[in-house]
C-alpha cells in the first residue's frame, strides 16, 4: 500500500473514529516523517495516548498491526528525493515545527532505532556469517571513500590491534588501489558503501570479484551497486532526519564484526592486543596521564 493510498484511508473514516484513535489518526496525519522514523512507543508518547493505543488503531484500518504503518511511512520517505538540498530545506522547515530539542530527539530516536535493528535475527545472522569469513581470510582488505572511509578506517585500525592480515587501502596519493593488483581467491574485501556509492569503490570491488576475491559489505539495500556485488552484505540504516546519511549503523556493524573476529580467534587475542598497546606507549603515541598538561597561558610581549 502506498502512503498516499493510506492517508485517503484514514481521511474517509476519520470522522467514525472513536476518541483516542482519532488522536492516533491526527498524529499520523500530521507527523508523516516522525510516523517513519520513531518508535512507535515515542510516537504514542507524542500524541498523549497509550501505545496500545496506537495498535488499535491500524487494527482498526484493517492492518495487523502499527508496524505496518510505519512500514508505509518508511518506504515513502526512501522514495523521496535523494538530493542533499531538498533533504535540508526539510530538516530547516522541521526545526520551526518542532524547534532544536524536536529535531535532536528525533535524530536520537532514528539512530538508536537503526542500530536496534542490527540484533533482529537476520541482522546477527548476516554479521556472524561475515565475521566467520573475515577470520578465515587469506588477507582482509578495507574499502571506502567519502563519509564511508571512516568506517574502513575504523574496522583496518582497530583490527589491527590483534590482526596483521589488515590493510586499508588510502587513496591519498592516487595509489589506493595498487594494493589491489595481487588480490585473488583466500582475500576478502570489507567495504562499506552506501546507496550513492562512489565510482571508484564500485569499480574497485568489481575488480577484486573478477580476481577471485570475496566480498562482504557494510550497506543500507541489497539494491545498492556495493550490495549487488557482494557475496554478503551486512544491512544497515543510512537515513537521518538531518540531510545527510549517517554513518553511526554503519560504525556499530563494523566494531561488532571487530568483536566477533577477535572471539573467533581466541586466547591469542589478548596477548597480541597488549603487546600492539606496549609499542604504541612506547612510540609515545598517546598523551600519559601523569604528564603536565601544556602550558595555555598567552606569552605577552614585554611592554618595556
Amino acid at each position: 500500500m502506498e502512503r498516499s493510498d493510506l492517508t485517503a484511508r484514514i481521511k474517509d473514516v476519520f470522522d467514525d473514529l472513536p476518541g483516542q484513535i482519532k488522536v492516533a489518526a491526527r498524529f499520523v496525519l500530521e507527523n508523516p516523517h516522525d510516523v517513519a522514523l520513531l518508535s512507535m512507543r515515542e510516537q504514542a508518547r507524542r500524541a498523549e495516548v497509550p501505545p496500545a493505543t496506537m495498535t488499535r488503531f491500524a487494527q482498526y484500518l484493517g492492518l495487523s498491526g502499527y508496524d505496518d504503518i510505519r512500514a508505509i511511512h518508511a518506504a515513502s520517505l526512501r522514495n523521496e528525493s535523494d538530493a542533499f538540498a531538498d533533504r535540508a530545506e526539510s530538516l530547516v522547515r522541521r526545526h520551526r515545527e518542532v524547534g532544536v530539542s524536536g529535531v535532536a530527539v528525533a535524530m536520537v530516536e532514528s539512530l538508536s532505532g537503526q542500530v536496534k535493528d542490527l540484533g533482529s535475527k537476520a541482522g546477527i545472522e548476516r554479521l556472524v556469517a561475515a565475521a566467520g569469513e573475515l577470520n578465515g581470510a587469506r588477507r582482509i582488505l578495507c574499502i571506502g571513500q567519502r563519509s564511508s572511509f571512516s568506517v574502513a578506517y575504523q574496522f583496518a585500525h582497530v583490527l589491527a590491534f590483534f590482526e596483521s592480515r589488515a590493510k586499508l587501502l588510502d587513496a591519498a596519493g592516487g595509489t589506493g588501489s595498487t594494493a589491489l593488483l595481487d588480490i585473488g581467491e583466500g582475500d576478502v574485501v570489507l567495504v562499506s558503501s552506501f546507496t550513492l556509492a562512489s565510482r571508484s569503490v564500485v569499480e574497485m570491488v568489481a575488480f577484486a570479484r573478477r580476481q577471485g576475491a570475496r566480498v562482504i559489505a557494510i550497506t543500507d539495500s541489497e539494491a545498492s551497486p556495493i550490495g549487488r556485488l557482494a557475496h554478503r552484505a551486512v544491512i544497515v540504516g543510512s537515513r537521518s532526519p538531518s540531510f545527510f546519511d549517517t554513518m553511526t549503523p554503519a560504525f556499530a556493524a563494523c566494531e561488532i564484526l571487530i568483536a566477533l573476529v577477535a572471539g573467533l580467534q581466541g586466547d591469542t587475542v589478548p596477548t597480541l592486543v597488549g603487546d600492539t598497546e606496549a609499542r604504541l606507549h612506547d612510540l609515545k603515541t598517546w598523551w600519559r596521564t601523569d604528564e603536565p598538561l601544556p602550558s595555555i597561558s598567552r606569552d605577552l610581549p614585554d611592554e618595556n
